[in-house]
Protein backbone atom coordinates (compact mmCIF):
# COMPACT_ATOMS: atom_id res chain seq x y z
CA UNK A 1 0.00 0.00 0.00
CA UNK A 2 1.48 3.21 -0.71
CA UNK A 3 1.13 6.61 1.55
CA UNK A 4 -0.17 10.19 0.53
CA UNK A 5 2.64 11.53 -1.26
CA UNK A 6 3.41 15.35 -0.70
CA UNK A 7 6.03 18.04 -1.50
CA UNK A 8 7.51 20.76 0.89
CA UNK A 9 9.36 23.95 0.16
CA UNK A 10 8.54 25.23 3.41
CA UNK A 11 11.14 27.58 4.96
CA UNK A 12 12.25 29.96 7.51
CA UNK A 13 14.24 33.06 6.79
CA UNK A 14 15.64 36.44 8.25
CA UNK A 15 12.37 38.02 8.77
CA UNK A 16 11.16 35.40 11.39
CA UNK A 17 9.92 37.40 14.57
CA UNK A 18 12.77 36.45 16.57
CA UNK A 19 13.04 38.87 19.55
CA UNK A 20 14.49 39.50 22.80
CA UNK A 21 16.76 37.08 23.89
CA UNK A 22 16.55 34.21 21.89
CA UNK A 23 19.68 34.87 20.05
CA UNK A 24 20.42 30.98 20.20
CA UNK A 25 17.57 30.03 17.90
CA UNK A 26 18.13 32.89 15.74
CA UNK A 27 21.76 31.71 15.12
CA UNK A 28 20.27 28.15 14.48
CA UNK A 29 18.05 29.35 12.36
CA UNK A 30 20.24 31.14 10.06
CA UNK A 31 22.59 28.10 9.88
CA UNK A 32 19.50 26.31 8.49
CA UNK A 33 18.22 29.02 6.31
CA UNK A 34 22.29 28.33 4.57
CA UNK A 35 21.46 24.75 4.11
CA UNK A 36 19.11 24.74 1.53
CA UNK A 37 21.66 22.34 -0.69
CA UNK A 38 19.73 19.44 0.92
CA UNK A 39 17.03 18.24 -0.62
CA UNK A 40 13.29 18.93 -1.18
CA UNK A 41 12.18 15.17 -1.84
CA UNK A 42 8.80 13.15 -1.79
CA UNK A 43 7.86 11.89 1.25
CA UNK A 44 5.22 9.59 2.53
CA UNK A 45 2.37 11.07 4.95
CA UNK A 46 2.50 8.89 7.60
CA UNK A 47 5.35 6.90 9.26
CA UNK A 48 3.26 3.36 9.31
CA UNK A 49 1.10 3.09 6.12
CA UNK A 50 -1.62 0.31 7.04
CA UNK A 51 -2.20 -2.53 4.32
CA UNK A 52 -5.43 -3.98 4.96
CA UNK A 53 -6.95 -6.84 3.70
CA UNK A 54 -8.43 -7.62 -0.09
CA UNK A 55 -11.73 -5.41 -0.32
CA UNK A 56 -11.03 -3.08 2.28
CA UNK A 57 -10.23 0.60 1.59
CA UNK A 58 -7.26 2.26 2.89
CA UNK A 59 -7.38 4.33 5.85
CA UNK A 60 -6.64 7.98 5.65
CA UNK A 61 -2.70 8.64 6.11
CA UNK A 62 -2.66 4.75 6.90
CA UNK A 63 -3.20 5.69 10.72
CA UNK A 64 -4.73 2.98 13.05
CA UNK A 65 -8.08 4.47 13.88
CA UNK A 66 -8.65 5.11 17.77
CA UNK A 67 -11.39 2.27 18.11
CA UNK A 68 -9.38 -0.23 16.32
CA UNK A 69 -8.43 -2.27 19.44
CA UNK A 70 -7.77 -5.40 17.66
CA UNK A 71 -4.69 -3.16 16.01
CA UNK A 72 -3.38 -2.13 19.28
CA UNK A 73 -3.66 -5.99 20.78
CA UNK A 74 -1.60 -6.95 17.66
CA UNK A 75 1.15 -4.64 17.99
CA UNK A 76 2.29 -6.66 21.24
CA UNK A 77 1.21 -10.37 20.15
CA UNK A 78 3.22 -12.94 18.17
CA UNK A 79 1.59 -12.92 14.21
CA UNK A 80 -0.72 -15.60 14.08
CA UNK A 81 -2.24 -17.33 11.31
CA UNK A 82 -5.63 -16.57 9.20
CA UNK A 83 -4.57 -12.61 10.03
CA UNK A 84 -2.80 -10.54 7.40
CA UNK A 85 -0.02 -8.56 8.59
CA UNK A 86 0.28 -4.91 8.02
CA UNK A 87 3.73 -3.61 6.45
CA UNK A 88 5.98 -0.17 6.89
CA UNK A 89 6.10 1.87 3.35
CA UNK A 90 8.41 4.00 4.63
CA UNK A 91 10.26 4.99 8.23
CA UNK A 92 10.69 8.53 9.20
CA UNK A 93 13.58 8.93 11.72
CA UNK A 94 13.75 12.52 12.59
CA UNK A 95 17.74 13.01 14.30
CA UNK A 96 19.28 15.55 16.06
CA UNK A 97 23.13 15.04 16.74
CA UNK A 98 24.92 17.23 18.85
CA UNK A 99 28.70 17.79 20.16
CA UNK A 100 30.36 17.40 23.53
CA UNK A 101 29.15 20.59 24.63
CA UNK A 102 25.54 19.82 23.74
CA UNK A 103 25.64 22.07 20.70
CA UNK A 104 23.17 21.09 17.60
CA UNK A 105 25.92 19.33 14.72
CA UNK A 106 24.60 21.13 11.62
CA UNK A 107 26.80 20.36 8.89
CA UNK A 108 26.38 16.91 8.10
CA UNK A 109 25.65 15.18 5.05
CA UNK A 110 23.29 11.99 3.99
CA UNK A 111 26.75 9.81 3.35
CA UNK A 112 27.63 10.60 7.21
CA UNK A 113 24.35 8.67 8.18
CA UNK A 114 24.18 4.76 8.64
CA UNK A 115 20.66 3.58 10.05
CA UNK A 116 20.10 0.06 11.03
CA UNK A 117 16.98 -2.01 11.35
CA UNK A 118 16.95 -4.72 13.93
CA UNK A 119 20.76 -4.27 12.94
CA UNK A 120 20.47 -4.65 9.27
CA UNK A 121 21.76 -1.43 7.52
CA UNK A 122 19.00 0.57 5.44
CA UNK A 123 19.43 2.50 2.53
CA UNK A 124 18.42 6.33 3.26
CA UNK A 125 16.18 7.50 0.99
CA UNK A 126 14.46 10.58 1.93
CA UNK A 127 17.33 13.17 3.65
CA UNK A 128 16.14 16.67 4.63
CA UNK A 129 16.83 19.32 7.13
CA UNK A 130 13.47 21.17 8.43
CA UNK A 131 11.88 20.37 5.47
CA UNK A 132 8.30 20.55 6.44
CA UNK A 133 6.38 22.92 8.75
CA UNK A 134 5.47 21.94 12.35
CA UNK A 135 1.84 21.13 14.08
CA UNK A 136 2.46 21.67 17.25
CA UNK A 137 0.15 20.49 20.49
CA UNK A 138 0.66 22.61 23.47
CA UNK A 139 -0.10 20.68 26.41
CA UNK A 140 0.12 23.02 29.37
CA UNK A 141 -0.50 21.70 33.36
CA UNK A 142 -2.79 24.08 35.11
CA UNK A 143 -2.58 22.09 38.60
CA UNK A 144 -2.95 24.77 41.75
CA UNK A 145 0.70 23.61 42.57
CA UNK A 146 1.89 25.38 39.66
CA UNK A 147 -0.18 28.72 40.33
CA UNK A 148 3.21 30.43 41.70
CA UNK A 149 4.58 29.92 38.38
CA UNK A 150 1.37 30.70 36.68
CA UNK A 151 3.11 34.19 35.19
CA UNK A 152 5.85 32.95 33.93
CA UNK A 153 3.79 30.35 32.13
CA UNK A 154 1.60 32.92 30.82
CA UNK A 155 4.48 34.61 29.85
CA UNK A 156 5.93 31.98 27.46
CA UNK A 157 3.66 32.83 24.72
CA UNK A 158 6.19 34.83 22.79
CA UNK A 159 8.67 32.44 23.18
CA UNK A 160 6.58 29.46 21.94
CA UNK A 161 5.49 31.29 18.63
CA UNK A 162 8.31 32.56 17.79
CA UNK A 163 10.62 29.72 18.32
CA UNK A 164 8.70 26.67 18.25
CA UNK A 165 5.88 27.44 15.63
CA UNK A 166 8.28 29.59 13.96
CA UNK A 167 6.82 31.65 10.61
CA UNK A 168 5.04 28.38 9.03
CA UNK A 169 3.94 26.44 11.81
CA UNK A 170 0.29 25.68 13.37
CA UNK A 171 -0.54 25.35 17.27
CA UNK A 172 -3.33 24.29 19.50
CA UNK A 173 -3.47 25.17 23.18
CA UNK A 174 -4.71 22.48 25.83
CA UNK A 175 -4.76 22.50 29.14
CA UNK A 176 -5.42 19.77 31.82
CA UNK A 177 -5.74 19.27 35.38
CA UNK A 178 -9.20 17.70 36.76
CA UNK A 179 -10.32 17.99 33.72
CA UNK A 180 -9.02 18.17 29.76
CA UNK A 181 -9.63 21.54 28.34
CA UNK A 182 -8.56 23.26 24.21
CA UNK A 183 -8.61 27.14 24.82
CA UNK A 184 -7.31 27.18 21.20
CA UNK A 185 -7.96 24.90 17.92
CA UNK A 186 -4.66 24.90 15.39
CA UNK A 187 -3.70 27.72 14.27
CA UNK A 188 -1.31 30.54 12.49
CA UNK A 189 -2.36 33.20 14.37
CA UNK A 190 0.81 33.72 17.03
CA UNK A 191 -1.52 36.15 18.52
CA UNK A 192 -4.35 33.85 18.91
CA UNK A 193 -1.94 30.98 20.72
CA UNK A 194 -0.47 34.07 22.47
CA UNK A 195 -3.51 34.90 23.95
CA UNK A 196 -4.78 31.31 24.45
CA UNK A 197 -1.50 30.79 26.42
CA UNK A 198 -1.64 34.49 28.57
CA UNK A 199 -5.39 32.98 29.81
CA UNK A 200 -4.99 29.56 31.07
CA UNK A 201 -6.39 29.39 34.69
CA UNK A 202 -4.38 27.69 37.42
CA UNK A 203 -6.93 26.73 40.00
CA UNK A 204 -8.09 23.05 40.09
CA UNK A 205 -6.57 19.87 41.26
CA UNK A 206 -5.69 16.43 39.93
CA UNK A 207 -3.74 16.21 36.58
CA UNK A 208 -5.28 14.11 33.80
CA UNK A 209 -1.49 14.30 31.92
CA UNK A 210 -2.44 11.17 30.40
CA UNK A 211 -5.31 12.00 29.06
CA UNK A 212 -4.26 15.74 28.24
CA UNK A 213 -1.46 13.82 25.97
CA UNK A 214 -3.87 11.16 24.28
CA UNK A 215 -6.42 14.25 23.43
CA UNK A 216 -3.05 15.99 22.08
CA UNK A 217 -2.10 13.08 19.88
CA UNK A 218 -6.09 12.97 18.65
CA UNK A 219 -5.71 16.14 17.64
CA UNK A 220 -2.21 15.87 15.65
CA UNK A 221 -3.66 12.94 14.15
CA UNK A 222 -5.98 15.27 12.30
CA UNK A 223 -3.35 17.91 10.70
CA UNK A 224 -2.22 16.58 7.30
CA UNK A 225 1.45 16.17 5.62
CA UNK A 226 3.27 17.80 4.98
CA UNK A 227 3.22 18.98 8.52
CA UNK A 228 5.27 17.32 11.57
CA UNK A 229 3.55 16.44 14.06
CA UNK A 230 4.88 17.31 17.55
CA UNK A 231 3.14 17.19 21.18
CA UNK A 232 4.83 19.57 23.58
CA UNK A 233 3.68 19.47 27.17
CA UNK A 234 4.85 22.04 29.88
CA UNK A 235 3.75 20.06 33.31
CA UNK A 236 5.40 18.07 35.87
CA UNK A 237 6.03 14.77 35.44
CA UNK A 238 3.25 13.19 37.68
CA UNK A 239 -0.50 12.11 36.87
CA UNK A 240 -3.65 11.23 38.68
CA UNK A 241 -6.52 10.13 37.70
CA UNK A 242 -6.88 10.13 34.21
CA UNK A 243 -8.66 7.55 31.92
CA UNK A 244 -5.68 7.04 29.75
CA UNK A 245 -2.62 5.12 30.15
CA UNK A 246 0.86 5.89 29.26
CA UNK A 247 1.45 3.02 27.43
CA UNK A 248 -1.28 3.76 25.04
CA UNK A 249 -0.09 7.27 24.21
CA UNK A 250 3.23 6.76 23.44
CA UNK A 251 1.44 3.41 21.07
CA UNK A 252 -0.20 5.85 19.70
CA UNK A 253 1.90 8.36 19.24
CA UNK A 254 4.63 6.33 17.25
CA UNK A 255 1.47 5.11 14.91
CA UNK A 256 0.92 8.51 14.97
CA UNK A 257 4.34 9.70 13.77
CA UNK A 258 4.26 12.21 16.81
CA UNK A 259 7.47 13.10 18.84
CA UNK A 260 7.24 14.22 22.29
CA UNK A 261 8.61 17.05 24.11
CA UNK A 262 8.34 17.88 27.62
CA UNK A 263 9.78 20.83 30.02
CA UNK A 264 9.30 20.04 33.45
CA UNK A 265 8.63 23.14 35.74
CA UNK A 266 9.12 23.07 39.48
CA UNK A 267 6.60 22.90 42.15
CA UNK A 268 8.81 23.14 45.26
CA UNK A 269 10.18 19.41 45.51
CA UNK A 270 12.65 19.85 42.42
CA UNK A 271 13.97 23.38 43.89
CA UNK A 272 15.78 21.35 46.76
CA UNK A 273 16.93 18.66 44.59
CA UNK A 274 18.02 20.83 41.86
CA UNK A 275 20.66 23.89 41.73
CA UNK A 276 18.84 26.68 41.52
CA UNK A 277 21.00 27.58 38.23
CA UNK A 278 21.16 24.65 36.84
CA UNK A 279 20.49 24.47 33.03
CA UNK A 280 18.13 22.68 31.14
CA UNK A 281 19.58 19.14 30.29
CA UNK A 282 22.72 19.92 32.22
CA UNK A 283 21.89 17.23 34.28
CA UNK A 284 21.92 13.71 33.00
CA UNK A 285 18.20 12.00 33.64
CA UNK A 286 18.94 9.44 36.74
CA UNK A 287 19.21 5.51 36.23
CA UNK A 288 15.69 3.86 35.92
CA UNK A 289 16.38 -0.01 36.74
CA UNK A 290 12.69 -2.13 35.66
CA UNK A 291 13.10 -6.07 35.24
CA UNK A 292 12.76 -8.42 32.22
CA UNK A 293 13.88 -5.69 29.81
CA UNK A 294 14.06 -6.39 25.98
CA UNK A 295 17.54 -6.65 24.23
CA UNK A 296 18.36 -2.68 23.59
CA UNK A 297 20.43 -1.85 20.30
CA UNK A 298 23.99 -0.26 20.93
CA UNK A 299 22.81 2.64 20.13
CA UNK A 300 20.09 3.48 22.91
CA UNK A 301 22.42 4.08 25.52
CA UNK A 302 19.31 6.12 27.87
CA UNK A 303 18.24 3.85 30.39
CA UNK A 304 14.57 5.70 29.13
CA UNK A 305 15.11 4.41 25.65
CA UNK A 306 15.05 0.50 27.59
CA UNK A 307 11.95 1.89 30.03
CA UNK A 308 9.94 3.05 27.18
CA UNK A 309 10.19 -0.08 24.85
CA UNK A 310 9.69 -2.31 27.50
CA UNK A 311 6.08 -0.39 28.35
CA UNK A 312 5.07 -0.07 24.70
CA UNK A 313 6.39 -3.99 23.90
CA UNK A 314 4.17 -4.83 27.14
CA UNK A 315 1.54 -2.55 27.45
CA UNK A 316 1.64 -1.62 30.78
CA UNK A 317 1.61 1.64 33.03
CA UNK A 318 3.77 0.64 35.85
CA UNK A 319 6.07 3.65 36.39
CA UNK A 320 6.33 6.33 38.40
CA UNK A 321 7.61 10.35 38.17
CA UNK A 322 9.15 10.00 35.10
CA UNK A 323 6.36 9.76 32.74
CA UNK A 324 7.36 12.72 30.40
CA UNK A 325 11.24 11.57 29.90
CA UNK A 326 9.88 7.94 29.09
CA UNK A 327 7.24 9.35 26.60
CA UNK A 328 9.73 11.62 25.14
CA UNK A 329 12.37 9.00 25.06
CA UNK A 330 9.88 6.83 23.31
CA UNK A 331 9.63 8.99 20.18
CA UNK A 332 13.18 10.26 20.41
CA UNK A 333 12.46 14.03 22.09
CA UNK A 334 13.57 14.75 25.03
CA UNK A 335 12.59 16.18 28.82
CA UNK A 336 14.10 19.06 30.44
CA UNK A 337 14.07 20.62 33.83
CA UNK A 338 12.95 23.70 33.98
CA UNK A 339 13.39 25.14 37.62
CA UNK A 340 12.59 29.20 37.38
CA UNK A 341 11.70 31.64 34.43
CA UNK A 342 15.10 31.70 32.71
CA UNK A 343 15.53 27.68 32.25
CA UNK A 344 11.69 27.50 31.09
CA UNK A 345 12.51 29.79 28.66
CA UNK A 346 16.04 28.42 27.48
CA UNK A 347 14.26 25.17 27.06
CA UNK A 348 11.66 26.31 25.06
CA UNK A 349 14.06 28.34 23.07
CA UNK A 350 16.03 25.12 22.57
CA UNK A 351 13.23 22.56 21.57
CA UNK A 352 12.23 25.28 18.89
CA UNK A 353 16.44 25.44 17.69
CA UNK A 354 15.93 21.55 17.80
CA UNK A 355 13.00 21.01 15.78
CA UNK A 356 14.26 23.28 13.00
CA UNK A 357 17.85 21.85 12.80
CA UNK A 358 16.41 18.56 12.89
CA UNK A 359 17.58 15.83 10.15
CA UNK A 360 14.78 13.61 8.73
CA UNK A 361 15.89 10.16 7.32
CA UNK A 362 13.27 7.90 5.66
CA UNK A 363 13.83 4.17 4.34
CA UNK A 364 11.43 1.61 3.30
CA UNK A 365 12.37 -1.54 5.27
CA UNK A 366 12.40 -4.98 4.88
CA UNK A 367 8.25 -5.97 3.68
CA UNK A 368 8.78 -8.48 6.08
CA UNK A 369 9.52 -7.07 9.54
CA UNK A 370 8.91 -8.53 12.44
CA UNK A 371 5.38 -7.72 14.00
CA UNK A 372 5.63 -5.83 17.27
CA UNK A 373 8.08 -3.26 18.07
CA UNK A 374 11.42 -3.10 15.75
CA UNK A 375 14.70 -1.55 16.77
CA UNK A 376 16.03 1.32 15.21
CA UNK A 377 19.97 2.65 15.87
CA UNK A 378 21.16 5.53 13.91
CA UNK A 379 25.05 5.63 13.63
CA UNK A 380 26.79 9.02 12.20
CA UNK A 381 30.65 9.17 10.93
CA UNK A 382 31.58 11.59 13.34
CA UNK A 383 33.35 11.40 16.21
CA UNK A 384 31.82 13.05 19.81
CA UNK A 385 28.99 13.33 18.98
CA UNK A 386 25.44 12.07 20.41
CA UNK A 387 22.58 10.37 18.38
CA UNK A 388 19.36 11.18 19.61
CA UNK A 389 16.29 9.10 17.42
CA UNK A 390 13.43 7.51 18.07
CA UNK A 391 14.15 3.90 19.05
CA UNK A 392 11.76 1.94 17.08
CA UNK A 393 8.55 1.88 15.10
CA UNK A 394 5.51 -1.02 15.28
CA UNK A 395 4.18 -2.89 12.68
CA UNK A 396 0.63 -4.90 13.65
CA UNK A 397 -1.21 -6.95 12.83
CA UNK A 398 -4.86 -6.76 10.99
Amino acid sequence: MHGEVHTSDSTLNGTSRLKGDNKNCRQWINKITSMRRFSRTVCLGSVLALALSSGDSARKEGLLSDDSKEGRQGAEAPQAKGRIRTHVSEVIVPVTVTDKKGELVLNLEQKDFHVFDKGVEQRIGRFEVDADPLAVALIVETNLRLQAIAPVIRGMGSIFTETVMALSGEATVVSYDSTVEVHQAFTRDHDAVEKAIANLPFWASDRHLYDAMAKGVELLKSQPPPYRRILLVIGESQDYHSHAKLSEVMRDAQLANVIIYAVGPSSSAADLRYGKDEQPGQRPPPTINLPKLPPIAAGLDSSYAAVAIWLLTRGTNEISNHQLEVAAASTGGVHYRALHEESIRKALDRIGGELHAQYVLGYAPNPDAYAGFNEINVTVARSNVTVRTRPGYFVVLE
